[in-house]
């Protein structure tokens, strides 16, 4: 009996005991539904109470950084350009599951990954195939399509020329990333915006913006409106549009953007990613650990996907995903080849300059793109001088 009573204490006390978890995030609607259907699954198998607070986007980082050991144990849906701003916030890990070099790439820093990727997202063409029949694979077929839907009485290509984000792929099929490498590393001196190359991405949008049947200053809402009205057969953007243009009953499919004229490489558009992240002030971190990883399973990732259509940042999962919905094939394809956005603190320092310059092609038609683009960089330098 003795005996018994002893193994028992030490079987109690092995078995630890369950502790309450808080998970912070921005997601709504399917996407917080998935978390919380996860958490309750996490209590089920550990014990461990699993409290998930929404907090909107705009909040997520500065009340982490102001929380303390009040703050969250998990953080889920943490966009990588925050990574910079997480050093010391966020706890660091050890990769898991199915190879993901890319997603883990994208939450490392000094050698310390800091985040399980859990989301991938790129830009792709996306087209209305009752309009469009088969997509354009070169620059001159667009330009083929856009007419023929002018002539329909319709819209050709909604494309923001104005946002550096979608944009992006552009400079860099003409071999002028944001930042250039030395030794591996991202150089913040090395500013690849006044290029040839940027003066050739930067001439090619000015004379985009003049193509009839471009539209070239459509919000996201706008765009949208149009595109399910089948005012508008073709758009590029990302995949966070796509189910509402699915969910209006449309035929829709995407493609990656063909390259520029002359570009010397393919469309290569920015690629984020979001990830599930422990706070390194948690009192629970062994549990906020295993949480975190049954979050970004390849599973969980899937079930994610099906929920809210974020695509997964695990290559085996996202090809399970893409093979249920060919659709969505033109994202997939963005998100392998496309460039990571940069993860430097000095990439702060370059969207205003880089936006305003791009609404000075479209506006200021007899100002020289080198000028513009010079202009740009040296508002990017000055905001970078210490």
């Amino acid at each position: 009996m003795r005996r018994f009573f002893f193994t028992t204490l030490l079987l109690l006390a092995g078995a630890g005991q369950a502790v309450p978890l808080t998970v912070w995030t921005s997601y709504v609607a399917g996407d917080r539904h998935w978390l919380e259907t996860e958490a309750q699954a996490f209590t089920a198998r550990t014990g461990h109470r699993v409290q998930v607070r929404q907090i909107p986007f705009d909040e997520l980082g500065p009340r982490w950084q102001a929380a303390g050991r009040a703050g969250p144990d998990v953080v889920v849906g943490v966009p990588d350009e925050w990574l910079g701003a997480v050093i010391g916030l966020a706890a660091p890990l050890t990769p898991q599951g199915t190879p993901d070099a890319a997603g883990q790439q994208a939450f490392t820093s000094e050698g310390q990954l800091l985040g399980l990727p859990l989301v991938a997202e790129a830009l792709a063409l996306v087209y209305n195939a009752g309009l469009v029949p088969r997509p354009p694979a070169t620059w001159a077929e667009l330009r083929q399509v856009m007419s023929e839907q002018v002539r329909a009485g319709r819209l050709g290509l909604a494309s923001d020329l104005q946002d550096p984000y979608t944009q992006a792929g552009v400079f860099e099929a003409y071999s002028a990333p944001v930042f250039g490498l030395k030794a591996g590393r991202l150089g913040p001196a090395d500013l690849g915006l006044a290029t040839e190359g940027a003066v050739q991405a930067g001439t090619f949008l000015r004379e985009l913006g003049q193509v009839e049947g471009l539209a070239g200053t459509l919000d996201d809402e706008a765009a949208q409106k149009a595109f399910t009205s089948r005012r508008l057969a073709l758009w590029l953007t990302g995949p966070w549009n796509f189910g509402a243009l699915q969910r209006a009953g449309l035929d829709v499919r995407s493609v990656p953007l063909p390259a520029p004229p002359g570009a010397p490489e393919a469309w290569q558009p920015f690629v984020g990613r979001q990830a599930v992240m422990v706070a390194a002030s948690s009192a629970h971190r062994a549990e906020a650990t295993a949480l975190a990883r049954a979050l970004t399973t390849d599973e969980a990732q899937l079930t994610l996907f099906k929920a809210g259509g974020r695509l997964p940042s695990s290559p085996a999962a996202r090809a399970v995903a893409i093979q249920d919905n060919q659709a969505l094939s033109g994202f997939g394809e963005g998100i392998r080849r496309g460039a990571p956005v940069p993860k430097i603190s000095a990439m702060t320092a370059v969207w205003r300059p880089w936006a305003e310059a791009l609404r000075q092609l479209q506006t200021q038609p007899d100002q020289p793109v080198r000028a513009i683009l010079d202009q740009a960089v040296q508002r990017i330098r000055a905001a970078l001088q210490p």
